[in-house]
């Protein structure tokens, strides 16, 4: 249906369901608005976390209400940063996918959250919030996205630029390596079946791209077929 950024708190929102980023330990994220949510929400809150003892991350689950004014409560397991080495994006992207539904199932048509995995777990901001509302946009719930700063409201209003692709720096395992503008690089996966890309803030030391000399350089095609999957991803 449509998303709205706000940077009201949590509790003067009207929607009919929150979310809470959790660990997988189901420990509240320190992020403001989860601890918001677990501080109303009390010890019947908590105690409902406990007792779940373990979510997988990038899954959903519903617990108890308790005293917060929303009829549906939802639980999300969020990915850390890992320097974009364990499929971060893809995570990220599943722990809304898996959010929206469980949402839809239990017939809601709005949903208040935090932007998941922005504030506290490392994750690039400026990737967190686009993410968030890429994935909004593909959703028929009302999305409210609760900036839990200045920096995450602003960027939620900026048009998103796509990183310009630079030079090739060579490869390492199924992944070519090239330099973004952005002073970022971009992970491409070599493999034709796929089209995967994933942008990380570091690259391995140079000797750890191509270093083999009995590993074939990439052909000029392939590099410009790679360059094609990143201006299409």
């Amino acid at each position: 249906m449509s998303y709205i950024v706000s940077r009201e708190d949590i509790m003067s929102v009207t929607a009919d369901a929150a979310a809470v980023s959790i660990e997988n330990t189901m420990k509240l994220s320190e992020e403001p608005v989860s601890q918001r949510l677990g501080i109303c929400g009390g010890a019947e809150f908590l105690a409902a976390l406990k007792e779940k003892r373990f979510l997988p991350v990038g899954k959903a689950w519903s617990v108890p209400v308790a005293s917060l004014p929303f009829r549906c409560l939802f639980a999300v397991g969020t990915p850390q940063w890992r320097y974009g080495e364990c499929n971060e994006y893809h995570i990220l992207r599943r722990c809304y996918r898996s959010l929206f539904d469980l949402a839809s199932q239990y017939q809601c048509h709005s949903l208040a959250l935090p932007f998941l995995s922005a504030a506290y777990y490392r994750f690039p901001v400026e990737e967190a919030v686009r993410i968030g509302l890429e994935e909004a946009k593909g959703t028929e719930l009302e999305i409210i996205f609760l900036a839990q700063n200045k920096n995450e409201y602003e960027l939620s209003l900026r048009p998103y630029t796509k990183p310009k692709l630079l030079d090739y720096l060579g490869y390492y395992h199924d992944h070519a390596v090239f330099q973004l503008d952005n002073g970022q690089f971009a992970f491409i996966d070599r493999r034709p079946e796929l089209r995967d890309v994933s942008i990380r803030l570091y690259a391995r030391a140079c000797y750890y791209l191509q270093s083999d000399p009995f590993l074939p350089p990439l052909s000029k095609e392939e590099i410009e077929r790679l360059r094609r999957i990143y201006e299409e991803c």
